[in-house]
């Protein structure tokens, strides 16, 4: 694994991580938005900006095929998604955990996974593996 590769990833999801908080707190606290709505669309508005920060600043992908890899990325967050909400779920409502470190546990978890599909599937990175 390149660990210069892995810093940059993880400093644009640190970023995405800030944004994904702030959407979500401003939106349950301050406008009183569902908590998994609020969730939503804090983990939404983070996948934006994280998509072109890793397809500029991180990957330096400047394929044509932005469309095909906008496609994937959509993919891989899609199910992102659903690992995050089934995470929060799960340690929030089942288990009982704070909400934001039911969220917080499930942002590190899906990190992994996207960290790897990105690099391998959405930006195709390492093209021989």
């Amino acid at each position: 694994m390149n660990f210069f590769l892995f810093l940059k990833f993880s400093l644009v999801g640190l970023l995405g991580v800030g944004i994904n908080f702030l959407t979500t707190w401003l939106l349950k606290d301050f406008l009183r938005v569902k908590k998994y709505y609020s969730n939503s669309l804090g983990y939404t508005f983070a996948m934006i900006f994280n998509f072109f920060g890793n397809k500029i600043w991180t990957f330096s992908s400047n394929s044509e095929l932005i469309y095909i890899q906008l496609l994937k990325f959509l993919f891989v967050v899609l199910i992102g998604v659903l690992l995050n909400h089934l995470i929060v779920f799960y340690f929030h409502d089942k288990i009982k955990i704070n909400f934001y470190i039911s969220k917080l546990l499930a942002v590190a978890i899906v990190f992994i996974w996207n960290f790897f599909m990105h690099t391998y599937f959405t930006f195709n990175y390492f093209k021989y593996f």
